[in-house]
Formats: C-alpha cells, structure tokens, sequence
C-alpha cells in the first residue's frame, strides 16, 4: 500500500482504468479502416468539447506543441503581438512569438490576478495586433481570465486573432469556442481530459484557415503547419506523420465518458469540488495565491503558512499518500498547488484536505483540528 499514490498536481492528471486499458489495445497500422473510423469519431468528439463545428486538431506532442502551432500559424516576421500575461504558462506565447519574429507587447499582470476587459480595450486602442494571446488558466497560480468577456472586447475592437491557451480548462470550465469568437483554442490530453501525456489538440476556424492561404511567408515550423496536418483531420486514412496511434485510442475513451458526464454536469462538479476545497484551505488559514473572484476550479495555488517548508509539507504529504505540486516562478518554494481536474471526485477532494491537515499539525500549524474538513463538508452537503 506504501506505494499507492493519489495524483493531486495540476496534471498529469488521474487516469481512469478504462482510459488505461484503451492505451493496451493492439496497435492497429495508421492506414486500417479500423482505427480509422475511431480517430474520426474522436475528432468529431472533440469538437463537441471545444464546442466548435470548426477543424480540430489531435497531434502527437504536449501542450506546448499546441501552443506554438496555433500562434506560429497566424504571426509573420514584424507582425504585432498582444500577449495578455497572468503568470508563468501566459509567458510561453511571448517566447512563442519572438521565436517566430513576431513583435510581442506584454501586458503583464500581477501574479493571482487576473486580466480585466477594460484592461485588454485600452491596450487594443494603442496598436494595431495581428493577434491577442491570453492563457484561461495559469497553472502557476491557479487564477483564471475571463476569456469569454475578453474575447468580445477582441472581437469588438480590432481586427486581431484570438489565440486561447485552455490546457487547464478544457474538459473542466466552460470554454465555448465559437460562441467566445476564440479563433486558434490551443490545449493538451492530460489535465481536465483525463488522458496521459502526449496529445495537442488544437480549434481552428475559418479566419485561421483563410490566413494559411494568405501568408506571405511560409509557416517556419514544418511539423506545426496546419496545412500538412489539415488533410489529415480531415481524412484519418491520408498521411503526413504517424499519429500516436493507442494515444487516440485513450482519447477516444476518455472523450466519450466526458460527454457521456454531460459538459453542464462536469463543469458544475469542478466548481463544486473546488469551492470545496477553497473553503477548506482559508478555514485552514491558508492563504490563496489568487483572488477569489478569478480563482479556477480546476486547480489551487497556496502559499505556506509562517514556519512551514516546501519539501517537509510535499514529503509529509507523500506519507499520507497524496502528490501535490510545489509552486514555481517568483514563489517558488513559498507554496504548493492541488489539482483538483479530471477525474477528481469528492473522496480524492477530502482525503486530501484530511492529509493536508495531518501535515500541518506535524509541522507544527495552528489551527482547530478538522477546521477543513467540516468547511469542504459545508459545500458539498
């Protein structure tokens, strides 16, 4: 039993055994009309979690990879940047864009904050961007932007494309691609999906499409550009790079049981379950990276009350038998995060607010014991 970990760090996630046993299916050859048919079904799946009747995209390789793809394929050399950053992953688009020539602006937030309308309408009278980047969720400090709000501020305001980090929200918070005017929605297999890593899956509509056609250079990213990949996405049986065949396998899997869920109900669980275990850590007085008002429900950045150190509470932690995150960038080693995504449920949510207690206690935290457990109790009942 000593062995037995509960996987509680903004991903990877937890991975159902019916995911897992999808992963050690036979490999099927690419071209078979069999697998085929289940990547076509998948992608068709897909679109109904991007909430999107446009292309979508799902490519051997991370987050990160989807990241690149869907700005690399929208930026030339000198084109203008917007990028709207809250924390460590929002940074990912401005190194993304330098790499490719672009010309990023920063809009740099503080860290447990979150981007405001106003903020993003101001900076767009300015200058004129070829594109607007903001990440949903940084998963460095668990604040979530208002992407719904901003996109209509894009959309209303400028010419620019809409370029959408979800790794840390889709599957778990309401991302609604068309209806949010997001044009490139950039995410990965292994945190609110519930599949391992090694998947980016990427929405693109019918602005990005055009503008493939339009470019006056080519897209400096061979394996990324969209337009060897479309065929593809298009039609499973063609070829252009060997897809990660039991992968798309485990994706199929998991895609079905999320909408099997419902998407209304699964985003309803995560705000349940993080409210949850909101309440818990403050009864706990532990105190929150990010605000309340933009605080996700997917994950949760803490800061380490006075006397307690990072590896002793991550260790402590271990023994009880739950894996958190410690946190990274400017407060690295003043916290740690818990994923609270995927297939978390309520038992996962209270074992770990009871370890974290225990841990407390051992390393010395004053507070009334069971304080957590009743407050998340208080949510859930």
């Amino acid at each position: 039993m000593s062995d037995r970990k509960l996987l509680m760090i903004p991903g990877p996630t937890n991975v159902d055994p019916s995911v897992l046993r999808a992963l050690s299916r036979p490999t099927l050859a690419h071209t078979d009309p069999e697998f085929v048919e289940i990547f076509k079904a998948t992608l068709e799946n897909l679109k109904m979690v991007f909430m999107t009747k446009h292309e979508v995209f799902a490519i051997a390789g991370s987050g990160t990879l989807a990241l690149e793809m869907g700005l690399a394929n929208i930026i030339e050399p000198r084109d203008k940047v917007l990028n709207i950053v809250t924390g460590y992953f929002g940074d990912y688009f401005v190194k993304i864009c330098r790499a490719h020539g672009g010309v990023p602006t920063v809009l740099d937030i503080p860290w447990g904050k979150c981007a405001k309308p106003g903020q993003v309408k101001e900076a767009l009278e300015k200058e004129d961007y070829k594109a607007v980047t903001i990440t949903h969720v940084d998963t460095s400090t668990g604040a979530a932007n208002p992407v719904k709000e901003i996109g209509e501020v894009v959309h209303e305001n400028s010419d620019a494309f809409y370029v959408v980090d979800t790794v840390c929200s889709l599957g778990g918070l309401e991302v609604r691609v068309d209806d949010w005017h997001i044009d490139a929605c950039v995410s990965g297999s292994q945190k609110c999906i519930g599949v391992p890593p090694g998947l980016a899956l990427i929405s693109i509509n019918d602005r990005v499409m055009n503008i493939l056609e339009s470019r006056k250079m080519p897209v400096g990213f061979w394996y990324g550009d969209f337009k060897n990949w479309l065929p593809i996405m298009k039609d499973p049986s063609k070829y252009f790079a060997t897809p990660a065949v039991n992968m798309i396998y485990s994706l199929s899997e998991s895609l079905r049981a999320i909408l099997a869920e419902g998407l209304e109900a699964r985003f309803k669980r995560h705000h349940v379950l993080a409210e949850a275990f909101r309440s818990a850590l403050v009864s706990l007085n532990v105190k929150l990276v990010a605000d309340l008002e933009c605080a996700a429900d997917t994950l949760t950045a803490a800061y380490y009350p006075d006397g307690i150190e990072d590896l002793a509470f991550r260790n402590g932690m271990r023994q009880c038998g739950i894996v958190v995150a410690g946190t990274i960038g400017p407060i690295k080693g003043k916290g740690f995060r818990v994923g609270h995504m995927g297939n978390v449920n309520q038992n996962d949510v209270m074992s770990t607010i009871g370890s974290i207690e225990v841990t407390l206690k051992r390393l010395n935290h004053s507070f009334k014991a069971g304080a957590g457990l009743a407050a998340a109790q208080e949510r859930l009942f």
